[in-house]
């Protein structure tokens, strides 16, 4: 095989075992043979479940965002409505779900965007994103143990001009969210009206 080109393929796994497994996640240690004849182990994996998040938008144009502790990050972040899809569960509604449980909003309209990898590397979960129009509130927060959620309306010109200054320092994965939510707006605001304030 020496001087031939070797094309990216799936690894074989020769063996693999479960490190560490609880309700939110499972830590897998693989053993795995690449198309590359090269041998890693351990190669480790985290199952998760699917995550989902939403760019929801009021009737006014403004986004629904949350502020909350991130013990990782050490430090309060702003970010996107989002939260975990439980076994079983359709990730369309599970976002509905997360969006009242986080803000107390419920929306008119939902539109389904693009999903993507978590951490394709290492993670097996996937990432649903959403655009919601007509955001409104509608109750109060329904929180985990673990949550303190502060509610934050901001115009799209504002949250964008933030982040790309880089004093909105969200997750990439909200980010990516964020900016698939602009560009389906460009392609149809033309049709609807409701999505100029992203399209802009």
């Amino acid at each position: 095989m020496t001087g031939e080109a070797v094309k990216p393929a799936p690894w074989t796994v020769e063996t693999s075992r479960v490190e560490y497994t609880d309700r939110f996640l499972t830590h897998r240690m693989d053993r795995c043979l690449t198309e590359r004849g090269n041998v890693l182990d351990p190669y480790h994996v985290l199952e998760l479940r699917d995550w989902c998040h939403v760019v929801a938008l009021t009737e006014a144009g403004e986004l629904v965002l949350v502020e909350e502790y991130r013990h990782a990050a050490g430090r309060v972040v702003r970010g996107l409505p989002a939260g975990t899809v439980e076994v079983g569960e359709d990730p369309a509604v599970a976002m509905p779900r997360e969006l009242t449980e986080e803000t107390g909003y419920a929306a008119d309209t939902w539109i389904t965007l693009p999903s993507t990898w978590g951490n394709p590397a290492t993670q097996t979960n996937r990432v649903h994103s959403y655009l919601a129009l007509g955001a409104r509130p509608v109750g109060g927060q329904s929180l985990d143990p673990g949550e303190t959620i502060d509610v934050v309306l901001k115009s799209v010109g504002e949250a964008t001009a933030e982040l790309m200054a880089g004093t909105w320092t969200l997750s990439g994965l909200h980010a990516a969210g964020f900016m698939l939510a602009r560009e389906y707006a460009r392609l149809h605001a033309a049709t609807d009206p409701r999505l100029a304030p992203l399209a802009r």
